[in-house]
């Protein structure tokens, strides 16, 4: 199978992702921040519930501010007060009463005039009006948010701080939720080591599996580490069974190029996983196997730490959010290159970058280390920025497209 271009890689990523059908859960409305609403929340009650008042002011009946003016303004008795959380069943017609801002407006008042545009006696009892108002001044009607049965909040809403401040508002105090996918990481290699362990001069320790847990639990998935694979024999085979009967999406590291003993090529052939697309026409990561088994996606990633780690960020998190209904991608906006980017791979070279300001305009500056076992690097960008393969130089100043990896 030839390799593909990225954008066709993405592209077959998100429509298979469009095909995984996640359960729903209940959770308490305070775990629920980043979720994603499984279903239409509505509204149990009209919002707000009467006539309130959008001022601290005073409640009247409009008419009789009809013939007020400069040159003869009208004086109003006061009553009584309306608190928010308070109430009055009515003013006596001819009078007016303060109302603080939320208060429900009491029979024979249909209007609202702000404490700025009135005038008071030494004791409050008196108020003076110099204009008229209409009816309706600085009133939210009843209902006029929400009405009982509206829809609040729809499904496939991200459940955000001011999300959740609706459907408390809507009285939720558990709401369905999409449940999030577990996705389980196999790591692979003989030389691959626990991160607690001391590793020999031919060894190193496994921080792919500790990246790949921390991106998909960003992405909003629930990891699940099975374990590292050995070179040779069924242990290979054995993990990727677990990981198969365990979780909605699986992902391996490494195993999976052109070295005569990696496993999970070994693992994938075996049990006959046809390949979506098998090599991507990118850097770093060209050794990218898709499939599906068992409706299961299976992503094959290269092991090279920042391999894994950049195929992880541009083709394994966007299906997660999409199969969470979110939007897949990170934030990607064209910045100028602060200095010249160089690419003569024939490969879409997706650099780490760093966003630096220049004579008062952002602009990315490639960082100097982009080897794919170079992890310190992608630690330290800001960004993925594409140097498409079209081009073997890009000169300062040209625009790039950035997926903005912090923030």
């Amino acid at each position: 199978m030839k390799p593909v271009s990225f954008d066709r890689a993405h592209a077959l990523v998100l429509e298979c992702a469009n095909r995984l059908k996640l359960p729903a859960e209940m959770v308490e409305l305070r775990y629920a921040r980043g979720r994603t609403l499984a279903s239409d929340v509505t509204a149990d009650i009209d919002y707000p519930g009467a006539d309130i008042s959008a001022m601290d002011g005073y409640c009247l009946r409009s008419q009789l501010l009809a013939n007020a003016s400069e040159a003869a303004p009208i004086t109003l008795a006061t009553v009584a007060g309306v608190d928010a959380g308070h109430r009055i069943e009515q003013i006596p017609d001819g009078s007016c009463a303060y109302i603080a801002t939320g208060g429900m407006l009491p029979q024979g008042a249909d209007c609202v005039v702000p404490v700025e545009e009135v005038k008071a006696n030494d004791n409050g009892s008196q108020i003076t009006f110099s204009a008229p108002v209409k009816s309706g001044n600085y009133v939210r009607p009843r209902a006029s948010e929400l009405k009982t049965g509206d829809k609040m909040i729809a499904a496939g809403t991200l459940i955000t701080p001011f999300v959740i401040g609706q459907l408390s508002t809507a009285g939720q105090v558990v709401v369905n939720v999409v449940k999030k996918p577990t996705v389980a990481i196999l790591t692979s290699g003989d030389e691959v080591l626990m991160q607690w362990e001391k590793p020999l001069p031919w060894q190193v320790r496994n921080s792919n599996c500790a990246v790949l847990h921390a991106q998909a639990e960003e992405a909003g998935a629930l990891p699940l580490e099975i374990g590292i694979a050995k070179d040779v024999g069924d242990h290979a085979f054995e993990l990727f069974n677990k990981a198969a009967a365990a979780a909605d999406i699986i992902v391996t590291s490494g195993g999976i190029s052109m070295g005569r003993k990696d496993p999970f090529k070994q693992v994938f052939a075996r049990l006959g996983i046809e390949p979506v697309f098998y090599g991507i026409k990118m850097k770093p990561g060209k050794p990218v196997f898709f499939g599906m088994y068992k409706d299961k996606p299976v992503f094959g990633l290269p092991g090279n730490q920042t391999s894994t780690a950049v195929t992880f960020e541009l083709l394994v998190r966007p299906f997660v959010r999409k199969a969470l209904g979110l939007l897949p991608d990170r934030l990607k906006f064209d910045l100028p290159l602060a200095r010249p980017s160089h690419n003569d791979s024939r490969r879409d070279f997706f650099k780490r970058g760093r966003i630096i300001e220049q004579n008062g305009c952002s602009m990315v500056e490639p960082l100097e280390s982009q080897e794919s076992h170079m992890l310190s690097s992608l630690a330290g960008a800001d960004v993925l920025f594409l140097h498409p393969a079209s081009s073997d130089s890009l000169p300062a100043g040209s625009a790039v497209k950035c997926w903005l990896l912090k923030g």
